[in-house]
């Protein structure tokens, strides 16, 4: 398991990933409203220092800034999360390596080990990317929470982030996490079935997309990334988490049955 974990998270490509998905939360960041914030010094019409004052506080707050920074990321999350990752299993069956393994270790442990590598390496890349932001943009922010800078950033249980807001992010990433792990799981089993890379990349993209337009809102992978909607609801994410580990560990299951019948 040791060995599995290293070789994925020490690839170049994780430090790649961690600057892009930054990068990009920055640009959603910057473009969602934090510009104001980081330009009302120099604007034009604002013409006395409170009003500046207030805009700096208002769009800079930090938890406005931690929440238009997601958006890209949230859509994105499906290729971010599977394209490092995903196909090494696919290399595997392919090559000599998985032989090797399985004859040291068994089958099921192999399979079992890799599952949890696959997931926990795309989970930690993008866990570590958001918590890095929210170090970065922390340092470079406001962090007033009187009322009238903090009303409006959500609308899911708005009370108790008026009175816990660090709290409230705590959650929201903890929540993240979770179904970063629990979604590998589910990706991992539909592309076990797939023999071409590019197919193993933009499998979970294209399932995840029409998981969006089929399922009740409440189940919507876009709506559950992103707690402090309005539409999000608990039981959904947990339902919708629980149909990705059931589904992803069963199809998994049966993709290596074909595998042991066929070898390939």
């Amino acid at each position: 398991m040791k060995s599995e974990l290293k070789r994925a998270l020490l690839k170049k490509l994780n430090f790649v990933l961690i600057i892009v998905v930054v990068g990009l939360m920055i640009i959603n960041a910057y473009y969602g409203g934090w510009k104001t914030a980081l330009r009302a010094d120099s604007a034009q019409d604002l013409l006395n220092i409170e009003d500046v004052i207030f805009f700096k506080k208002y769009y800079g707050n930090m938890y406005r800034v931690w929440k238009d920074s997601y958006y890209m990321v949230q859509a994105l999350a499906p290729v971010i999360l599977a394209a490092p990752y995903l196909n090494t299993y696919l290399l595997e069956k392919t090559n000599r390596f998985r032989f090797f393994c399985v004859s040291r270790k068994g089958n099921l442990k192999y399979v079992c080990q890799k599952a949890f590598a696959i997931a926990l390496s795309g989970t930690i890349v993008l866990a570590f990317s958001e918590l890095l932001l929210a170090v970065l943009t922390g340092l470079l922010t406001q962090h007033d929470t009187s009322i009238e800078f903090i009303q409006g950033i959500v609308s899911f249980k708005e009370d108790f982030f008026i009175d816990n807001p660090m709290l409230y992010f705590v959650l929201i990433y903890v929540s993240h996490i979770v179904y970063y792990f629990c979604f590998l799981i589910f990706a991992t089993g539909i592309t076990s079935f797939l023999k071409n890379k590019i197919a193993v990349i933009v499998a979970p993209f294209i399932i995840a997309s029409a998981l969006d337009m089929i399922l009740p809102t409440a189940l919507q992978p876009n709506v559950v990334m992103q707690p402090y909607r309005g539409t999000f609801c608990i039981g959904g994410y947990g339902v919708l988490i629980g149909i990705y580990v059931i589904t992803g560990v069963i199809l998994l299951m049966i993709s290596e049955k074909i595998y042991q019948k066929r070898g390939n």
